[in-house]
């Protein structure tokens, strides 16, 4: 790898999307977190943990491979904060009476997310405290340091629950990874953030001391900070 952390995560992620599409064929578009063997499996050893019993709202990314996050989170009857693709829709609140059962694993995928429950409006709309946030990676390593799509989507989502107050630097950040996506070592750029736990389909992985940014949406990249959802939640602390 090189020296430049943006260059040698851009590597590693070109090295991991081709193997991961090999592993795994069929599991997702390429250069995404997979859809990998025993995500379902991943899911229910998560709510055997402390952190997710006590857990009230748990906000979800939307990768496939936490469909099964989703589903447990109204079944358990939690709040759930599901970020939608790409962010376009922004963050929807969903309830356990908001979707029926028979409905919950057709619903709380994808683009379907922003119809199942209710879009948060920023900067009117008011979010309580976030329990858990949840994510998929392309890899992570044993610090806990994530590489995802090279969008900043999850590093992003975090950035805004710690912007309105729903979460701060204690709140637990837990992706969902296959064995085979634990890595010796992942580059780290400043806002990156880092897992305080790691779900395998056959293993918990504890990181202590995880690195968190608290830079919050001051220094995001052009892009991120044209997206609506960053305008939005911004314009509620113009002060």
């Amino acid at each position: 790898m090189t020296g430049d952390p943006g260059q040698a995560k851009a590597e590693l992620r070109r090295e991991l999307s081709a193997r991961w599409s090999e592993f795994w064929p069929g599991a997702g578009q390429k250069g995404r977190p997979p859809l990998f063997a025993g995500s379902g499996k991943a899911a229910e050893r998560l709510r055997r943990l402390p952190l997710w019993r006590l857990a009230r709202t748990v906000a979800v990314m939307p990768e496939p491979s936490l469909l099964q996050v989703r589903v447990n989170t109204l079944a358990d009857n939690k709040t759930l904060i599901a970020a939608t693709p790409s962010l376009k829709q922004g963050l929807v609140r969903l309830t356990p009476g908001q979707v029926p059962v028979a409905q919950r694993s057709r619903e709380l995928r994808g683009w379907s997310l922003a119809g199942a429950g209710s879009v948060l409006r920023f900067p009117e709309a008011r979010l309580s405290r976030v329990d858990l946030l949840l994510g998929a990676v392309l890899a992570v390593d044993r610090q806990g340091r994530t590489l995802g799509d090279g969008r900043g989507l999850f590093d992003l989502t975090y950035a805004i629950l710690r912007q309105l107050g729903a979460m701060d630097a204690k709140t637990p950040v837990v992706v969902l990874a296959a064995s085979e996506q634990v890595v010796e070592q992942v580059p780290v750029q400043a806002w990156d953030v880092a897992a305080d736990w790691i779900v395998t389909p056959n293993e918990v992985l504890p990181v202590e001391n995880a690195l968190k940014p608290d830079s919050g949406l001051d220094h995001l990249p052009e892009r991120l900070a044209r997206l609506p959802l960053v305008q939005a939640v911004r314009g509620g602390w113009d002060e």
